[in-house]
């Protein structure tokens, strides 16, 4: 095991663990991370799979390696950044970099995503209605090809709620606290679910009504009246054929859809900062705008979610109507419920699983990962696999996401720094297959998984602090055996219903801990 001098005097106790157990480390030296006060300590390891199924193997080395080039190592003005856009632009648009986040974090670029991260934040503005950038490139500017000026700019208006979303989510793997307590992250929050809200005339009582050309100002030319506060990452427009002859596209689902998630999260953040009015606030709008996707967007002719509300003038007065999700759309309504939770009855989550069909690239890349979650190994591996041949494989997205459907949904690594746990659960092709996950970074050290077959996991902590593992194992089962000794297991069930049993088991730092039915 290879370990820097400078962490030398740090590690030496760490050093005597790992023999004990005969951990194999895999050093590679070449994403060392330091970030001060950010919970997460400076390492030269890596992230390392091995698999007896050669196939799982591929994946993870194919997207690895495609997933690091695209990272920027902080010599550009803008510092630390993941290209996160359409080749060629040097950039990263705020959809891209949100959703490949959880991807970059086991891979050990955290800094890269808190700077990005940071980078959005700091840039909303009053002049640009509440928005912030819809890229940025490597200067530390807005793109040129989606912003000329405060008038004119390229804008999804998911993007406020998906920010807050993802940092809850980024400070659950991290443990990082800037994500919910620095003063820019919150000023951002504060104005996104308060002004952005009212501005773009996106409150639970007044989002159906609304109309996709709003808070054009005198001097908004060309496109950019259409596209600045587009209400969907469909990117719906009005004019299309496909549309049906639409003037105007208010809102999409998956609107409504993000805004619950953002919401949920920003009650979370609001109650971790001791704010718990406010919280309850937020956790009842947030459940207004889950009853208005439930109440008002399935469809029971076919048992689907519409994907958007047209008008046929520009002024919403001249007749509306539901766009149906047809499953040929980039990031469809089906998959945006799904992808931010905001299903909770397991027989639409099942169908909205179920009807997913063609995507592009971007829309594909979140399938496996969605399909791990509800228990659809066989169809997840399948689709990773698609990954390596799939058209448009080089999009950053598909890479980040291949890693995190391989972390947390084939190995089930899914931590909470909230809850100070961390849960695994395999999902391997056969029960004669083993995989094994080293030095996956996460809540400020590294943990290392090793599953054999779906019936048994080694966890070994390498993190700073005792954790709660949460050693899980689908379907149902009375006991587990951990080290040796049979406790009694909880149960759960996933998002389409299916069952899930737990023990939860305290594990010291640099301890490993055996589990199997």
């Amino acid at each position: 095991m290879t370990i820097n001098n400078k962490n030398m005097s740090k590690m030496v106790i760490a050093i005597a663990l790992f023999f004990s157990i005969s951990l194999a480390c895999s050093p590679s030296g070449e994403l060392e991370q330091e970030q001060s006060g950010s919970g997460t300590e400076e390492t030269s390891r890596n992230i390392a799979f091995s698999s007896s199924d050669k196939n799982l193997e591929r994946v993870f080395h194919w997207a690895r390696r495609m997933a690091l080039s695209y990272a920027h190592d902080g010599t550009d003005p803008v510092g630390y950044w993941i290209e996160a856009a359409l080749p060629g632009r040097d950039a990263f648009a705020v959809r891209d970099m949100l959703h490949q986040a959880l991807g970059a974090e086991p891979l050990g670029l955290s800094k890269h995503n808190w700077n990005m991260t940071y980078r959005f934040a700091e840039n909303i503005s009053e002049s640009k209605d509440w928005c912030t950038y819809w890229e940025i490139d490597k200067t530390g500017g807005a793109c040129p090809a989606d912003y000329k000026s405060d008038a004119n700019f390229w804008y999804n208006l998911p993007a406020n709620f998906d920010m807050a979303f993802s940092s809850w989510r980024l400070y659950e793997w991290t443990g990082d606290k800037r994500y919910i307590e620095d003063p820019t992250m919150l000023y951002f929050f504060d104005r996104s679910f308060d002004e952005y809200i009212k501005k773009w005339q996106l409150e639970p009582d007044r989002i159906m009504n609304r109309t996709q050309y709003l808070n054009n100002h005198p001097e908004t030319r060309d496109w950019f009246k259409s596209a600045r506060g587009l209400p969907s990452y469909d990117e719906l427009k009005g004019s299309h054929e496909d549309d049906y002859g639409a003037k105007s596209i208010g809102v999409g689902s998956d609107l409504v859809a993000y805004a619950y998630a953002g919401f949920t999260a920003y009650s979370n953040i609001l109650r971790h900062n001791g704010e718990t009015k406010k919280a309850e606030e937020a956790t009842k709008k947030a459940r207004e705008y889950y009853d208005l996707l439930h109440d008002e967007w399935w469809n029971t002719d076919i048992n689907m979610y519409m994907l958007g509300k047209y008008y046929r003038d520009e002024d919403g007065l001249n007749g509306t109507g539901f766009i149906s999700d047809d499953g040929k759309r980039p990031v469809t309504a089906r998959s945006a419920v799904l992808w931010v939770d905001a299903v909770h009855e397991p027989d639409r989550a099942k169908r909205c699983l179920e009807a997913i069909s063609w995507m592009n690239a971007e829309g594909c890349s979140y399938l496996p990962l969605m399909r791990y979650r509800c228990q659809w190994s066989e169809k997840a591996y399948d689709d990773l696999y698609s990954f390596l041949t799939m058209y448009r494989n080089e999009y950053p997205e598909v890479s980040y996401a291949a890693i995190e459907a391989l972390v947390s949904g084939l190995m089930g690594i899914v931590p909470s720094a909230s809850k100070n746990t961390l849960t695994t659960m395999p999902q391997l092709p056969t029960n004669k297959d083993y995989a094994e996950m080293e030095d996956v970074a996460v809540l400020g050290g590294h943990v290392t998984v090793r599953h054999e077959g779906n019936t048994y996991t080694e966890f070994t902590n390498n993190t700073k602090n005792e954790l709660i593992w949460k050693a899980a194992f689908t379907g149902v089962h009375n006991r587990i055996n951990v080290n040796g000794k049979y406790e009694t297991t909880s149960q759960e069930t996933d998002r389409i219903g299916n069952k899930i049993s737990y023990v939860e088991v305290k594990v010291k730092a640099g301890d490993k801990v055996c589990a199997k039915l």
